[in-house]
């Protein structure tokens, strides 16, 4: 496997991680408040929805990356 497309294929993941860690975060942050051992709430579909976006953007990145990658052979 090239290089190129170790990387590609790293891209959805990272935005994955991205997403799930700055979503974390922010409940870390409130654990300490009256929620107490509560499970946190599901995500606004406005926080899904840019979720989806930052997913299909690294898709389209790989995706290009992966073209191109199969152009230069």
């Amino acid at each position: 496997m090239t290089r190129r497309r170790r990387a590609s294929a790293l891209l959805p993941a990272a935005a994955l991680a991205a997403a799930v860690l700055a979503g974390c975060a922010h409940h870390e942050s409130s654990a300490g408040s009256d929620q107490g051992g509560a499970s946190p709430s599901a995500p606004s579909a406005s926080q899904l929805a840019h979720m989806q976006k930052l997913v299909d953007g690294a898709d389209a990145a790989a995706s290009a990356a992966d073209k191109d990658a199969s152009s230069d052979n």
